[in-house]
Order: C-alpha cells, then structure tokens, then sequence
C-alpha cells in the first residue's frame, strides 16, 4: 500500500470527503439550541444516578455492577439483542451458533456496563503520571518510525472500552484530536464531554469537523475518528465479515487528501481499568480513486481482524449490514426494491 503521493486538486479532493462531516438536522429553539425534552431530563437523572451508584465503589466494583445491569439491559432490550445475534450468526467465518451467539450477544451488553463503569471512574485515573499504569502500548515506536512522527489519521472501532482511546494514545505519545458525533440529548453531551474533557479526551464535533482537522494536520499532529459503523448512502461499499457493507470512508479520503497515512488503533480489556492499546502499521494511500477503495477494504480487513479476536468485546448491536434500495450501491439491497 505504500506509495509517494501526487498532490490532488483542491476542489477534486474536497469533494472526496464525504458528506457525514456536514451539517445534521437535530430539533432546535429559536436561537439555535438543541431543544431540551421532558425524555432528556428523565433519561438525564437516570444516567447520573447509575454514576453516582458506581462511583460509590472502585472501579473493579463498578464494572461487576455494570456487567449486572448490562445483561438486564440485554435482557429487556430484546429489539437490539436480536440484531447483534443475526449479526453474529452471519458474520462469515465467525463460526458462531446456537448457544454461543446468544451468549456472545449477552457478553456485549456487559461489556457495555464495564466500559460505562471505567468512563465514569476515567477523571480519577487517567490523570498526571499515574495513568501510565492502566495502559499497555504496542505498535507506537514501530508506526513512529514509519512516519518519521509525522501526522497520522487514526481508525478505530467501538471495541473494548474505546472511549480511553484518546487518553491511552496520549500516553502513548500522540497529539490526537478526535472526532466525535453529539449525543442527541443535549444534557447528556454536556455531562459526557465534560467526563471525556477531565480524562484528557476533548473532540472535536463531526459535523463542520472537517476545517479543523485540515489545520490539526497541517500543524503536524493527528486525527482520529470511529469508523466501524454503517456508512449510510455516502459511504464506500466494501466487504466486512464476508458481506458487502456501506463503509465510513471519511478517514481513509482524509489521509489520501492530506498525504498522510492511516493507521487502525484498538483498545483491548485485559481485566477491569485496564487496557491494551494497539496501534497497526502506516498505510499510505495513493492518490486515485481504485487506490482509496482498496484503501477502505484493507481498513475493514484489520478491523474485521481485531473483532475476530475479541468478538465480544465489539457492539454488534447496529445494522452495521444494512443497505437501502435507494443508496445506489450495485448490491442486492436489505431493505426496499431496486427501482427497475
């Protein structure tokens, strides 16, 4: 994949950049603000009083209270469940069935809980010197080698507890500014940015982003953004677990445009409040347009590797394998009929 770049055209480059970085339509007031419900008050108090239980603890405490509530969230969020077992059922070479795909998608549930449990303790531990300690680094020397330190854009996924990505790839020595879509409840987002500002985790919103991780990668330092979930009808088809799939490209045209490479970073548990940080090498990316699509697969092929191993540890939750009729892909769509 490695390859000297050609420059691309401004407007031609721009216009690769897909459009998830632009505007969201959300209910607002009148003078712009995200319109505050009755639901986000209640959903509000209930969140923080489930802080407040698992701040009451330790952080191996809080994470056995949140698998607990996890597998109830399973259990009684039955819509959801069922999707991530027909995910898990037909991911190709998985080799999940029966009882195994059931209880693989109660696992996710309690991964959910621990990692809610490590995001409310995070300001207590990821701060000053001391955080070092719940981080194991692998990859960084090799991919800063390869760079020469330059700018990176980092691809992740929402595996292990991927909310101490940024913290952990601090510690690691990269100056990361993230991207990250707002909660739709507008309480909620202000409570979570704040938990994610005190462990040293401050994104920058995705919609309107792009400007400012232009100027972040001029400036020499990096980007990082998820890109495992469902590309909508401005993403790139590519293969994931053997099944076509609209696929968030925005990283991958990003590194194309800005001549820098991509690499996939993960987060790995290996028991409660602690974690494995995995950085993979720097692929470059050559600037025409079958090169980025083979770029996005091979984003896709090591993400698809890092799920493989830790199935569990991944949110099967989403469609991520939805394709609408009307999104123009030549694939048999999932949902509606391909107009004649």
């Amino acid at each position: 994949m490695n390859a000297v770049l050609a420059p691309a055209a401004p407007a031609e480059a721009a216009r690769r950049i897909p459009a998830s970085m632009g505007k969201r339509n959300r209910a607002r007031d009148a003078d712009g603000a995200l319109r505050t419900t009755l639901r986000h008050r209640l959903e509000y108090l209930l969140v923080r009083a489930g802080a407040f239980a698992l701040l009451c603890t330790d952080v191996r405490g809080a994470a056995r209270i949140g698998a607990f509530f996890g597998r109830l969230v399973g259990t009684v969020d039955r819509r959801h469940r069922l999707v991530a077992e027909d995910n898990l059922r037909r991911a190709v070479g998985l080799g999940l069935a029966g009882e195994d795909v059931r209880n693989t998608a109660f696992r996710v549930y309690e991964g959910l809980g621990i990692t809610a449990a490590e995001f409310v303790h995070g300001p207590r531990r990821l701060r000053g010197r001391a955080a070092a300690q719940w981080f194991r680094i692998e990859g960084a020397e090799a991919l800063r080698t390869a760079t020469g330190g330059g700018s990176v854009v980092f691809l992740g996924g929402h595996l292990g507890n991927w909310e101490h990505l940024v913290p952990a790839m601090r510690i690691a020595g990269f100056d990361i500014v993230p991207v990250a879509r707002p909660l739709d409840n507008p309480l909620l987002d202000r409570w979570v940015a704040g938990i994610r500002s005190a462990a040293g985790n401050r994104p920058v919103p995705k919609m309107g982003a792009l400007r400012g991780l232009a100027r972040t990668l001029r400036e020499g330092r990096c980007v990082g953004m998820l890109v495992d979930q469902n590309g909508g009808r401005h993403g790139r088809l590519a293969a994931f677990f053997g099944r076509p799939c609209s696929t968030q490209g925005a990283g991958v045209a990003l590194a194309r445009r800005f001549h820098v490479p991509f690499s996939l970073a993960a987060i790995q548990r290996r028991r409660p409040g602690v974690h494995r940080l995995l950085l993979g090498p720097a692929v470059f990316v050559r600037d025409d347009d079958a090169a980025e699509g083979e770029a996005v697969q091979e984003m896709n092929r090591q993400l698809e590797a890092l799920v493989r191993a830790r199935p569990a540890e991944w949110m099967w939750l989403h469609r991520r394998w939805r394709i609408k009729a009307d999104w123009g892909f030549p694939v048999e769509p999932t949902e509606g009929a391909r107009k004649p």
